[in-house]
This record gives C-alpha cells, structure tokens and sequence, in this order.
C-alpha cells in the first residue's frame, strides 16, 4: 500500500491539507507522510551554515505541529515525518511519484524558507505522475459527493478511476459533470443547431466514459450532469456542494512542456472544495 504524502511549511492552508490527508490515509489503511522541504537556494549567497540551526527549529517545529494536528484529526493512524532539502517542486514531484497521492495546501507563506505551496502546487498539479489535491481550507461537514469533470475530447479514465475508488472510500455518489458550450456563428447567422442532438451525442460520450466504472462499482450512486455552460462555471457551481472535484490533465513532462490545461488551472483557483488533478487525459 502506498503513502499518502502531505506537504508542509507551516500555513493554515497545509494544516488543512493535513486533515484531508489523514482522512485519506486512514480510509485506505495506508501511512501518512508528512514532509517539509526546505529550500536552501534563496540563501546561496549567504554562509547559509550559520542558519542551519534556524533551519532545523523552523522543520522541527512545523513537523510537531502538522504531526500533531494529523494525531488529532486520525488518532492511531501511522505516519512518519521526513525533513527533506531542495527545491520544493522537485522534491514533491518525485514523492508523488511513488504515494498514493500528494496533498497540499492551496497557498504558501512565501516568506519562510522551505514554503512548498501556492505556486509550487500549481507547478505541480498536472506535472506529477501521481494524483496531486489541492486543499484550501480545513474539512468541512461531508456531503457525500465526488464531482468528475468529463472531457468528450479526451480519454481520461484515470481521473474517472480515481473519482470513482474515492467516491467508494467514503460511501459518496458520483456527480459525472459534463459541460459544454454551443459554438457562435455570428458570422454565418443562418447556421442553426440542433441541441438536442448535441445533447444526445455528449450523453453518448459520457456514457461510453463510465461504463467500466459503473459495472466495477455497480452500488455506486452515479447521477448524470449534462449542462450547456462553460466547463469552469459548472465545475466552480458544482464545487459549492460537493466534497471533492476531481479534473484531468494534459500536462506531458516533467520539465512542464505542456501546461495543465486551462479549464483544470482555473478551477483550482475558485473551486470552494478540495481539487484532485490526475493524469493523464490523451487528446484525442
């Protein structure tokens, strides 16, 4: 079984990353890693041995309190703590690699050394080979629905995989959120459509999409969401009520040749629960 690994450096918002970690963990009977990164780059052009004592108080306390805050949230549950050096996106993505999942806050401090969030979590999220969440406040009262944004032009099974395995977890249902919006010919007015078949051919596609899902979680609640709006807009609408949204993404590499994609970027800077970005989603 592999870790669950939360990143932390202190802040509200990867305290609450915590929580959600725990919760994970425990739900998968899996260790939690919690590990704080500390940055030595920023300081290169200081003898930064002389702070390596700072340094050491600075994890030691941000490890005690995260360690602390994860014995409360999930007593009994088996973690361990790790101290790591380098640049922060580098080191999580390859802990990502090798978790269950990588959780972090939404935003960092940014004043201290070792923050690993804020801009390191967008890097992140959609460049590790493993599901990173994106947290962004302390768990709230559940719901009992996982969102999964559907893509007609994408194979993303992954992300429906990970939506569904999560949804069963936590006794949710599924809400398999397809959104689309109708192209504007204002320059050819005489073009008409037919939106009922539209409508007809995406719930074709979704359909297609969650077959092997539903069969494999056959008591899964799974309500179909068909909507004619911007994707973004349904997804941020969705979030409201829900207790994860979980997205695709097409990033390619490591080095993030192609960027996670726009409608993934911007629901993780307004969606109001918890974001789990998974890759990959092939382009058809």
């Amino acid at each position: 079984m592999r870790d669950v690994t939360v990143g932390v450096d202190g802040s509200p918002p990867s305290l609450a990353a915590v929580e959600w970690a725990a919760d994970d963990a425990a739900r998968r009977g899996a260790m939690l890693r919690i590990v704080h990164v500390i940055d030595r780059y920023p300081y290169r052009l200081v003898d930064a041995s002389a702070l390596d004592d700072q340094f050491a108080d600075l994890a030691s306390r941000i490890l005690t309190e995260a360690e602390k805050t994860a014995r409360d949230r999930s007593p009994g549950l088996g973690m361990r703590l790790e101290n790591a050096e380098g640049r922060p996106a580098d080191v999580l993505r390859r802990m990502a690699d090798e978790s269950a999942a990588l959780v972090l806050g939404s935003r960092g401090m940014a004043r201290t050394a070792g923050s690993i969030l804020g801009s390191v979590s967008m890097q992140l999220a959609g460049h590790a080979a493993g599901p990173v969440v994106i947290v962004r406040d302390r768990p709230r009262r559940r719901v009992g629905e996982v969102v999964i944004g559907l893509d007609e032009a994408a194979d993303c099974q992954d992300p429906i995989s990970y939506a569904f395995e999560h949804a069963s977890r936590y006794n949710a249902g599924i809400r398999a959120l397809n959104a689309w919006t109708l192209p504007s010919h204002g320059y050819a007015p005489e073009i008409t459509i037919d939106v009922d078949a539209v409508r007809a051919g995406q719930r074709a596609v979704a359909t297609h999409q969650l077959a092997r899902h539903r069969t494999r979680y056959p008591a899964l609640p799974v309500f179909d969401d068909l909507r004619t709006a911007h994707p973004v807009e349904a997804l941020v609408d969705a979030s409201r009520e829900a207790d994860l949204v979980v997205v695709g993404s097409h990033g390619r590499g490591r080095a993030g040749s192609t960027v996670m994609g726009s409608v993934s970027r911007r629901v993780l800077r307004h969606a109001r629960c918890p974001i789990a970005v998974v890759r990959p989603c092939t382009r058809h």
